[in-house]
């Protein structure tokens, strides 16, 4: 299995979700970090750069979209993966439409691929939107006569 150099952040209030969700993409290939509640969430990932954080709604502190809107001050292009109970399907699907959430999951998590795909997806979405951000900068460095240097 190859190794990528993307960076997962999970945050969850229950510590066999966070080593089950670790082992498993860990075994993917993914850097993985775990937080058990968005403070410490919110540290770890002002230290760190992250392509993903998949976080529960209900965890302590602030709230799971809560948690979103800060993330995104920090890093407006991260994208978010809730996880959610059914009773809490509502703040899933709220996390997404209103807080910039990429998409959710509910728990127990009963399809595994599920989760891989929607993880690839979600870091596709970030890759693509970097590949089109830097082709815009080259543009705009062109449009202004400045040739950028080649890595």
């Amino acid at each position: 299995m190859s190794r990528n150099n993307n960076k997962i952040l999970i945050v969850d209030r229950e510590p066999d979700i966070l080593k089950l969700l670790e082992i498993l993409l860990a075994k993917r290939g993914y850097l993985v970090k775990a937080a058990k509640n968005s403070e410490e969430a919110i540290e770890t990932f002002r230290n760190e750069y992250f392509d993903i954080v998949i976080t529960e709604v209900r965890i302590p502190q602030l709230n799971g979209i809560n948690l979103i809107r800060k993330l995104k001050d920090f890093d407006d292009e991260v994208e978010v993966i809730v996880l959610t109970g059914f009773s809490a399907l509502d703040s899933a699907q709220q996390a997404i439409q209103g807080n910039g959430a990429f998409a959710y999951l509910t728990k127990p998590l009963e399809n595994i691929d599920q989760l891989y795909e929607i993880v690839n997806q979600a870091i596709e979405k970030r890759r693509s939107r970097h590949v089109k951000d830097h082709e815009q900068n080259e543009n705009n460095l062109l449009r202004d006569g400045v040739r950028p240097e080649k890595t």
